[in-house]
């Protein structure tokens, strides 16, 4: 092969790893984001347990002390009742009484409160138990997200190093000044740097590119880069193995934006 066939073929293959890196990166940076999303629907779901658990709780924390009124009530009417028999005058009697009535008022006041709630307290341990098993699946389902996250970061790392390696030796084949350049047009191009030409134009700006050019990028006998875009072109068919000139959207829209 000659040597702008030679080169266009390792930058054929340097486009790929390009491509490669950016797809691991995404996945990288996107890690962080996914766990968290996770994790807050996690929370969300524990906070609505734990809301549960607090009214639970509260109600039979209510309950108990309702009930522990209850036994000193009945301990002071029976109090006030025996005192009925040693009053001496019709306004100590008179008096007793209205204690009583103000314990029998106090009685059924708690009484009524712990009847109310045993249909609340029912309910909501119902929901309470079911609300408990769902967060413990919840809790595995996160971490399953989790580890899967984090095997897809590891892999996407050892995809990262290894195409970072690949590429350094590609790049040590190639001059010096060819690489500075792709490298400066694949930063300002979102990592696309080379594209198919196509019926004379570029695939990705759709500038034509004149006639004596295109027969020499079908050949693959020079090096030729867009005159709007600045992207290098190849020819498809001119090569056994060839990138998608499309990167994935949203870079897509980029490249085809010029």
């Amino acid at each position: 092969m000659n040597d702008a066939r030679s080169q266009l073929a390792s930058l054929l293959a340097i486009q790929d790893l390009v491509l490669e890196i950016l797809a691991a990166r995404l996945v990288v940076e996107g890690a962080p984001g996914k766990i968290e999303e996770a994790e807050a629907r996690f929370r969300e779901r524990n906070a609505e347990y734990v809301e549960t658990k607090d009214r639970f709780e509260t109600i039979e924390a209510d309950r108990a002390a309702r009930s522990a009124d209850l036994a000193a009530l009945e301990e002071s009417r029976k109090h006030f009742q025996d005192s009925l028999m040693q009053v001496k005058n019709q306004r100590e009697y008179a008096a007793v009484l209205k204690e009583i009535d103000a314990v029998k008022a106090r009685i059924a006041e708690n009484e009524d409160a712990i009847l109310a709630s045993m249909d609340d307290v029912e309910t909501l341990k119902t929901d309470l138990d079911a609300r408990a098993a769902h967060i413990e699946t919840e809790r595995a389902i996160v971490e399953t997200e989790r580890a899967e996250i984090e095997a897809a970061v590891a892999n996407a790392e050892a995809t990262i190093a290894r195409a970072t390696a690949r590429r350094a030796e590609l790049e040590a084949t190639l001059p010096a000044a060819l690489v500075s350049n792709v490298r400066r047009v694949e930063e300002g191009r979102r990592g696309v740097f080379l594209v198919r030409a196509d019926r004379e134009m570029c695939s990705a700006c759709h500038v034509r590119v004149r006639p004596q050019v295109y027969q020499e990028i079908r050949q693959a006998a020079r090096l030729h880069a867009c005159g709007n875009c600045k992207r290098y072109l190849y020819y498809e068919p001119a090569f056994k193995s060839a990138p998608p000139a499309e990167v994935p959207s949203p870079t897509v829209g980029a490249a085809n934006g010029g």
